[in-house]
């Protein structure tokens, strides 16, 4: 399937709030930016716009899944290695990938005298940061129930809320599959019969891009959730034009001082006397339960 071109505006005036230029980005601190996004039209050529929650979330980064890549996250190495290993992965001996002297204690390749030192990173001090900012910006909070959690999946509901709470967008989805499996619906309640006459994706999608459009967008387990907006639409042959999310469960995770980085939303919630007995599964409630961590953060 060919892509669709990029969207080119003609004035900046046109242009959504998430996306930025290179140069632009640069002077907030963000230098990894992904692929564009769109084009703004210039006499002298177009500029690029790439969009700033996906330069965020590369420059932030997501949990490391080992203890190497954890390791890296706390000694602040390089990225990638001239030898392709992991960052932080500490060799015993060899040729610095620097200077080319014969060196002990090598990390990511590099000896003692030629790896930048670096302080290791206040977790919880990155989380208030990033709630300050936050607040300080137009946002949503969204979250999906699907079919399941395997590659095939698809969303059967979506709920979004902005800052204060309010619904932007609360729907349920018809399947391409035609089927939602018993396991799915132990856990959110929901059966094909309670989805029939219920829109497709690819009449939700628009509504979700409008509702999102210029607003920074968070999920609870942002990869989930993003990952299967990505999934329903490959299914319906759809691209969309959503910025990247970001992940509460992340930050919370931080600013709590929690090892691995994953909490359930049931038991952050419970933890924080904001839920008195079983998560209900749906959609638009499991947004404001997320928002309401997140304001319950700022306290």
């Amino acid at each position: 399937m060919s892509r669709a071109p990029l969207p080119r505006y003609p004035c900046l005036q046109d242009v959504p709030r998430d996306l930025r230029s290179a140069a632009e980005l640069a002077t907030r601190g963000y230098h990894d930016l992904g692929l564009p996004r769109a084009y703004l039209a210039q006499d002298g050529g177009d500029i690029a716009l790439f969009s700033t929650a996906e330069a965020r979330r590369r420059r932030d980064g997501m949990w490391p899944r080992s203890a190497a890549g954890r390791e890296a996250l706390s000694a602040g190495t390089d990225a990638v290695t001239a030898r392709g290993r992991a960052p932080g992965f500490r060799d015993r001996a060899g040729v610095c990938r620097v200077c080319g002297r014969q060196a002990q204690d090598l990390v990511g390749g590099a000896c003692p005298s030629c790896r930048p030192e670096r302080r290791r990173p206040n977790p919880r001090g990155t989380a208030a940061a990033w709630l300050k900012e936050l607040l300080q910006e137009d946002f949503a909070v969204l979250d999906t129930e699907t079919t399941g959690l395997g590659r095939h999946d698809e969303i059967i509901e979506i709920g979004v809320v902005d800052a204060s709470g309010t619904t932007l967008l609360e729907a349920l989805v018809w399947p391409r599959s035609g089927r939602v499996p018993a396991g799915a619906t132990r856990v959110h309640g929901l059966t094909l019969t309670d989805l029939e006459g219920a829109p497709t994706w690819t009449e939700v999608l628009p509504e979700l891009e409008a509702a999102l459009d210029g607003r920074r967008v968070l999920a609870w387990n942002a990869p989930f959730d993003e990952r299967m907006v990505r999934q329903s639409s490959r299914l319906w042959h759809l691209q969309h034009r959503l910025p990247a999310f970001e992940c509460a469960m992340r930050h919370y995770a931080l600013a709590r001082g929690v090892p691995s980085g994953r909490r359930k939303l049931a038991d952050a919630a419970a933890e924080a006397g904001l839920l008195d007995g079983p998560q209900r599964h749906r959609s638009t409630d499991d947004a404001r339960l997320t928002l309401a961590l997140l304001a319950n953060l700022e306290r």
